[in-house]
Parts: C-alpha cells; structure tokens; sequence
C-alpha cells in the first residue's frame, strides 16, 4: 500500500546528535569506513544507534527484552573526491509500524542549526514495516576528516516519532520486531552502494522477568511556609494502585516529598486497602535526613507486604503548624509515589503514572 502523506499523529521530538561514535549494540551494520577515498562522490550512512532503548516484554510478560525508538541520529556523508549531484537523493527510513510511527521528516545540512522539514513524503506499508520516502534536493560536499565518525559536511536526516509500545502497550511479540532501516539512494548513478544502508537490530535477548508496575493518584494543598508571604503545595492524601501482573513487592516504598518550611511535624495516617482500614501495610515509616541545601524533606514508608495487581493502597499525610521563620523565596512543590528497594530494577514496568506532582502556586 502507498500513501502520500504522513499519519496526522503528533510526537515528542527525539532529535540526538548523529556525529558521535557508533553504539553498536542497536545497529547490525558497521559503518562506512573512510580509509580509501572513491572515485567520484560516494554516499555512505553514518552515525549513532538507531535510538532509544525501549525496555518491553513478551505478551504473557514472563520475559523482558529491549527494542529501540527511531531517532534523528542518522547522517548521509560524502567519501568520495567529488561532491555529489545538485539534484539531491532519495533518503530511507523503514521502521516496525506496530513499535512507532514518523510524524514528521527532513533533513539538517552542516552547519545548520535548524532543521528543514518535507511534506511531500511517500509512506509504503508492508504488513508491520512501514518506509518513509523523501528527497533531499542538496548536493553533500567531499568529506575533509581522517576519521569516519566525525565526517564533514554530512548532511543529516531528522525524523520525529510517535512511540507505540510504551505502558500501558509494552508487552509485544518480539518474534515482530525487525528494527529500523536507513538508507540514502542519489538521484544519479553511484558507483559504490555498499555504504548506502544501515540496517538496525531490532530486539535484544530474552530474559525470564516478573513485572509489576504502580500507579500513584494525590490530592494537594496549598500550604504557607512559616510566616511569610511565600506558598507550597504538599501532598495531603495518597493513592497508589497495584498495576500488576506480579504484586508490588514488599520491599518496595512510598515516597512523599514536601517542602519542610511548611511545617513543624508529619506522619502517615488512616492506611486502607481497598478502602477498608489495614495494619498490614506502611508500619515502618522513615524521614531520611535532608540535604542542607535542599527545602525538600524526604518520607520513605515500607510497603511491608506485597500489594496484588488491582489492589489499592490509599492513606493521608498529616502535617502541624508551619515552621517559625518567615520565607518569600521559590518553593518546590511537593510529590508522591512508588518506588522499588532497587531503583534499577529491571522488572519494573517503565510507567509516567509512578509519580504525580503538585504545582507551585502563583
């Protein structure tokens, strides 16, 4: 199937810098190499890993892998003696369409800081593969470096994406996934192609996993700090709500962060599950001490035991009066959520919902 036109979907711009060394974990294809020079001009693909690491699992979500999101981290350079031809060429970018979605491509020529986006773009679907088609109407000049990584005058293509598989829609059959692919064709004829495409790894390995995921929910209060005129906003109730597949471990904690101007003392009270009163959970409550530079006090409470997938656990946090001092400087507003003993752990499920926010009032 083919289409003219890009899908109307809008993204958050991911747009890295190309001209660094490869990552060769997200990418199938060594770069061109620029030890010899071609006679004529000789258009090669160059530049980073294909993009993000986008951390997934398979459907019954007893394993995890990685795949990665499409980036503006591709560039089209010149190794050969002769710029290339006025007329442009014809540049490539082929991603999984299940995985992510271009909303909008162009290219950047050297020395540019802006990009130059192009609506006349062709869009061919292939069952789960999608590739997007556009000309780049500008000659790339000779490259002048010694080192492959680092060309001159490349011209770089930029992409901004839509990424699909994100939580909740992060389990995918990784047996799908292909990766991306870049490539640039002149509008005239090439003598050396070998260059021209870039193919990237579309999975990583398999690994066994038992996921869990929280999501947090928080009503706030606009607070004084001390006696002066300046204002906070704290959390005053809590609600975090097992997403599951596995129970949020019990090691796991709450986090409540407040400004400590705001008050004399705290604690966490009427704790339910489910909405019914319980002992079972957040006995073991820590205040870390505070930075001396920071305005932030820290609350850490111990889940104490696992809370199962559709399970809520909801409490209050209860403050005193505010501190004695008089403050009109800039508060940070408070903010609550779910945290793991190990922030690094792998089979928690990547989620925005974890934590909520206060705004800091006017």
């Amino acid at each position: 199937m083919t289409e003219s036109n890009l899908p109307t979907r809008r993204s958050v711009v991911t747009a890295g810098a190309w001209s660094i060394p490869l990552v060769s974990l997200a990418v199938g294809v060594p770069m061109a190499s620029a030890s010899t020079t071609t006679a004529g001009f000789d258009l090669a693909i160059v530049g980073l890993q294909f993009g993000e690491t986008l951390p997934l699992f398979t459907p019954d979500y007893t394993q995890r892998y990685s795949s990665y999101t499409p980036l503006s981290n591709f560039a089209v350079a010149n190794f050969g003696d002769q710029p290339s031809p006025v007329e442009g060429f014809r540049a490539s970018y082929t991603v999984d369409n299940e995985l992510a979605v271009l909303d909008r491509v162009g290219y950047r020529v050297a020395g540019s800081t802006e990009p130059t986006y192009v609506d006349d773009v062709e869009t061919i679907v292939t069952g789960t593969r999608t590739e997007y088609r556009w000309l780049v109407p500008v000659s790339v000049p000779v490259n002048e470096s010694e080192d492959p990584m680092f060309p001159t005058g490349a011209v770089a293509l930029v992409v901004e994406s839509t990424v699909l598989l994100r939580y909740p829609n992060d389990a995918y059959d990784p047996e799908k996934l292909i990766g991306s692919r870049v490539s640039a064709t002149s509008l005239a004829a090439e003598t050396k192609t070998d260059n021209n495409v870039l193919q990237g790894v579309g999975k990583s390995d398999l690994e066994p996993a038992s996921p869990y995921a929280a999501q947090t929910e928080a009503t706030f209060e606009t607070a004084p700090l001390g006696t002066g005129p300046a204002r906070t906003s704290r959390p005053t109730s809590v609600k975090i709500t097992s997403i599951g597949p596995r129970p949020l471990p019990a090691s796991g904690s709450a986090v409540v962060r407040f400004d400590y101007r705001s008050t004399t003392a705290f604690s966490i009270a009427n704790v339910r599950l489910n909405g019914a009163p319980t002992s079972a959970f957040l006995q073991t409550v820590t205040a870390p001490e505070r930075q001396a530079w920071s305005s932030v006090q820290e609350l850490l409470a111990e889940l104490g035991a696992p809370l199962n997938a559709g399970d809520a656990l909801e409490f209050d946090v209860v403050y005193d009066a505010p501190s004695l001092g008089g403050y009109d400087v800039p508060s940070t507003a408070g903010h609550v959520g779910f945290t793991p003993a190990d922030n690094n752990d792998r089979d928690q499920r990547t989620t925005e919902f974890a934590y909520v926010y206060g705004v800091i009032p006017a």
